[in-house]
C-alpha cells in the first residue's frame, strides 16, 4: 500500500522536559509505535535531577542538557537541536494514538497543497493541533473545549490568525532560522508558544487541524497557583509582545481593520 503523506518530508519531535520520568516514560513508549516513526527524538533535559535522561535514552531518545531553567530556553535549544524539515514541540505528559504522526504529515499535505494552488494567499509556517485532558467522560471534553476555545479566541483575536498549541504544534525549520533572533527567549515568564505566535510575519500563518489531538494530563486546569500562573503568564506574553507591536498595527499589516478613506469634504 502506497504512503498516505509525502515519505520525503523529515520530522523530529521535540520535547522539553523537568524531573518528569514516570509521564516521559508513556510519552517515549507512544512515540516509539507510532505507524510512521519520527525522523528523531529530542528531550531537552532542563536541569532534572530525577531519572528523566536515562528513561530518555533508554528509549532511544536524543538528550541535549539546557541548564537555564526555563521552557522557553528548553524549546529553543530543541528547536536548534533539530534537523528535520519540520519539528514537532509537545510535552512529556501527552499520549499519542499510533497513527498521530502519520496524521500530522498528512496535514502538512493539506497545508502545502492549499499554498501550491493559491487557496492558502500567506505561506503556511506551522501546523498547529489541538488535546484532550485525560478527565473521564462529559468532564474531559468540556474542559478541553472551554481551555482551548478560550485561548484560541481570545489569542486569535490578538494574532490576527491562529495560535500555536504548546502541548501539539508543529514549525519548519526553515522558519524557525529566520526569525529565532526575532524572539526573544530569555523571558521565562513568556508562555513559549503564545510568543512564537507573534513572529508570524503579515505574509505567513498557522495551519489549524483541530481534529489532530493529543491525549494529554489534566493538570493543566485543576484549580490552584498553577492555573493562576498560567493565566499571569498568558496576560504577560500579550503585553510584551504588545509593547513591541500595537495591536492595531498588527491587523492592519494583515489587512484586518476596514481601510477609512476620507471624504472629500475633508481634504485639504
Amino acid at each position: 500500500m502506497p504512503p498516505s503523506y509525502s515519505p520525503h518530508r523529515t520530522l523530529s519531535v521535540v520535547i522539553p522536559c523537568l524531573n518528569d520520568a514516570g509521564l516521559l516514560t508513556r510519552c517515549l513508549r507512544a512515540l516509539l509505535h507510532q505507524t510512521v516513526p519520527a525522523s528523531e527524538i529530542i528531550v531537552v533535559d532542563n536541569g532534572s535531577i530525577d531519572d528523566s535522561a536515562v528513561v530518555a535514552r533508554g528509549h532511544g531518545a536524543r538528550v541535549v542538557d539546557e541548564p537555564r531553567r526555563g521552557i522557553t530556553w528548553a524549546t529553543r535549544t530543541g528547536f536548534d537541536t533539530a534537523t528535520s524539515d519540520v519539528m514537532l514541540r509537545t510535552d512529556t505528559d501527552v499520549a499519542p494514538a499510533p497513527d498521530f504522526l502519520e496524521r500530522l504529515h498528512r496535514a502538512w499535505d493539506l497545508a502545502e497543497d492549499q499554498m501550491r494552488s493559491g487557496a492558502s494567499r500567506r505561506r503556511i509556517v506551522g501546523v498547529t493541533g489541538s488535546g484532550r485532558f485525560e478527565l473521564p467522560g462529559w468532564r474531559g471534553s468540556l474542559a478541553s473545549a472551554a481551555y482551548l476555545g478560550a485561548y484560541r479566541a481570545s489569542v486569535g483575536s490578538a494574532l490576527g490568525h491562529q495560535p500555536f498549541f504548546g502541548t501539539n504544534y508543529c514549525i519548519r525549520r526553515d522558519w524557525w532560522l529566520k526569525i529565532r533572533d526575532e524572539v526573544d527567549m530569555s523571558d521565562t515568564e513568556v508562555h513559549e508558544d503564545m510568543h512564537l505566535s507573534f513572529a508570524v510575519h503579515p505574509d505567513e500563518t498557522v495551519w489549524l487541524q483541530s481534529d489532530l489531538t493529543l491525549a494529554m494530563d489534566a493538570r493543566a486546569v485543576e484549580p490552584g497557583p498553577q492555573m493562576l500562573r498560567r493565566f499571569r503568564r498568558g496576560f504577560h506574553t500579550i503585553a510584551v509582545n504588545w509593547r513591541r507591536e500595537k495591536p492595531w498595527h498588527r491587523l492592519d499589516s494583515r489587512g484586518l481593520l476596514p481601510t477609512l478613506h476620507p471624504s472629500k469634504d475633508t481634504l485639504s
